[in-house]
């Protein structure tokens, strides 16, 4: 039984990240800024390290032991923009002493890139318009680096909007704060518009988990488009399967291409189904009401 590094676990991404990698057979470390006690209780057996990513010291402790790093801290759109500087310690400088502390044993590394490395107007080449956007293709080049100064493999994708059950941030937490305000019934606002990916947070907890089951290899980058819809589509599916309809749309599109398309999944990391926004936001609905304890 593997021992994987879960950077960020206490997160959005993390806290499925985890039970995907449970699921799996394997055990699981956190290491986390400020891990969140009210999340921890569905977290038997697993060990909980609190520490900054941006000490290189802490992050290989955390990892001394381990088979395996999930990377998933990193500060989001806004906070980047807010600070160029803490955004790039964080996302770039972090994510390097991720690799520092995978050379030693040459461990696997699965890493959260971002669709928004796209500028508005290519879907293909890679040129970001945001500080968030920039230090996420760096990391990728970092990936790369590794892999040939180090023979580190890795796997990084690139999610458009990451949306599900649980707490996420930023601006494109928009459509999972929607779904929780629509079982509590309370008014909620999605403040970005236009046309999306919709990435069920399953779908990429399946795949970093995965990455950490299969014999990796390369240092593989993959677009995650998910299912590609309007947003005044999404809600109009949440407002039918929920019967509530004070979920309001603002602002302005994402700088990020409307249609993305998704990449090729390598044969090593076996199939992975793309979850609908209709069986998606029904999954989601599913889970707060049991939770919830709303029928």
């Amino acid at each position: 039984m593997s021992l994987v590094l879960v950077t960020g676990g206490t997160g959005f991404v993390g806290l499925r990240t985890v039970r995907a990698l449970q699921a799996a057979g394997h055990r699981v470390r956190i290491f986390d800024l400020a891990p969140k006690p009210e999340r921890l209780s569905v977290m038997d057996g697993v060990d909980i390290v609190s520490g900054d990513i941006t000490d290189a010291a802490a992050v290989a402790k955390a990892a001394d032991g381990c088979n395996g790093i999930v990377h998933l801290v990193g500060l989001m759109t806004v906070d980047c923009a807010r600070s160029p500087a803490l955004g790039t310690r964080v996302n770039l400088l972090g994510s390097i002493n991720v690799f520092e502390a995978a050379k030693a044993k040459r461990l696997p590394v699965a890493y959260l890139s971002s669709a928004g490395v796209f500028g508005l107007d290519d879907a293909v080449n890679p040129r970001p318009m945001t500080v968030y956007g920039a230090t996420k293709l760096a990391v990728e080049g970092m990936a790369r680096a590794y892999l040939l100064d180090h023979g580190i493999p890795s796997l990084g994708l690139r999610p458009y909007i990451v949306y599900g059950p649980g707490e996420s941030a930023g601006i494109a937490a928009g459509p999972s704060i929607a779904l929780g305000a629509a079982v509590r019934r309370e008014p909620a606002e999605i403040r970005f518009s236009g046309r999306v990916g919709f990435v069920y947070v399953d779908d990429v907890a399946r795949m970093l988990s995965t990455a950490m089951t299969v014999p990796l290899e390369g240092a593989t980058v993959l677009t995650m488009a998910g299912d590609t819809v309007e947003m005044t589509d999404f809600v109009a599916e949440l407002s039918h399967q929920s019967g509530w309809n004070e979920i309001r749309i603002s602002g302005q599109p994402l700088r990020i291409p409307a249609d993305l398309a998704s990449d090729p999944v390598p044969h090593i990391l076996g199939n992975q189904p793309v979850t609908t926004v209709g069986n998606g936001i029904a999954r989601a609905l599913a889970e707060l009401k049991e939770t919830a304890g709303v029928e």
